[in-house]
């Protein structure tokens, strides 16, 4: 159990704001993109009437995997790209 001081000592850490704004700057461009990506997922999603799950159990992928997917925070490759693609009948970049 957690005493008032070690409470204290957790809430009295310092942040790490300035390390999330560099990360933020430093990989702008592609977290556009990947927010993009997770748009584009979540209303095709939506157009099918289907569920993160389901498209879990097409891509032979964790549910958790397909969550960090549409939350934009997983760093693709393009075989999941593709996978992505085929299975939702879309496409996530032009050629």
């Amino acid at each position: 159990m957690n005493t008032a001081s070690e409470k204290l000592s957790t809430l009295s850490k310092p942040s790490n704001w300035k390390e999330k704004l560099n990360y933020q700057l430093e990989n702008e461009n592609w977290l556009d993109k990947s927010a993009d990506i997770a748009f584009s997922v979540l209303e095709a999603l939506d157009n099918l009437g289907k569920s993160q799950t389901w498209l879990a159990e097409q891509l032979g992928v964790s549910r958790q995997h397909v969550s960090k997917i549409v939350k934009g925070s997983e760093n693709l490759t393009l075989k999941t790209i593709y996978k992505i693609e085929e299975v939702l009948g879309i496409r996530l970049f032009e050629k």
